[in-house]
């Protein structure tokens, strides 16, 4: 009987390790006040800061933290939903940047993907650092002056 629910759990262990039930059970170590998501943690600070002190701050955590990359819908929709319990009327930055100002955007964590959320409203040539836009619930991003203070989202995986 003992060994019958021993090989039990050995089974239902070894399911949970093949599936995404492990990302629910085992759950990173995320620095106090931050959140995660598939293994990765988050910091949304209230601080208002310039896109490049904002990344110098999401740095001093060490563990490869930068400026937040966002890669999938479901990834904007999770922060998105953290964000808005906190605040609905500030802009939050974001690791995209547009380094050389040739409208080549680039993740600051070296992320390559092309998930890209603009929302439409900010085409202006002089405009190089991203932020996430209350005006569209956190879901849609604008370009915006890089030396412009505000609201910023840290990333890292421990």
């Amino acid at each position: 009987m003992a060994c019958s629910k021993g090989l039990r759990l050995l089974f239902l262990l070894s399911w949970a390790a093949g599936s995404e039930a492990l990302g629910d059970i085992m759950r990173p170590s995320c620095a106090s006040g931050w959140f995660s998501y598939k293994s990765t943690c988050y910091g949304y600070f209230r601080k208002l800061k310039s896109w490049s002190d904002a990344e110098l701050e999401c740095q001093s955590y060490g563990s490869g933290a930068h400026l937040a990359s966002i890669l999938s819908l479901k990834e904007a929709s999770i922060i998105s939903k953290y964000i808005n319990g906190y605040q609905r009327n500030q802009p939050v930055w974001i690791g995209l940047h547009d380094p050389q100002k040739k409208q080549q955007w680039k993740w600051v964590d070296g992320n390559l993907s092309l998930t890209r959320f603009w929302s439409g409203r900010s085409s202006s040539e002089d405009k190089h650092c991203a932020e996430m836009s209350y005006s569209n619930n956190f879901l849609a991003w604008n370009k915006n002056d890089c030396n412009k203070l505000q609201h910023f989202l840290c990333k890292y995986r421990p």
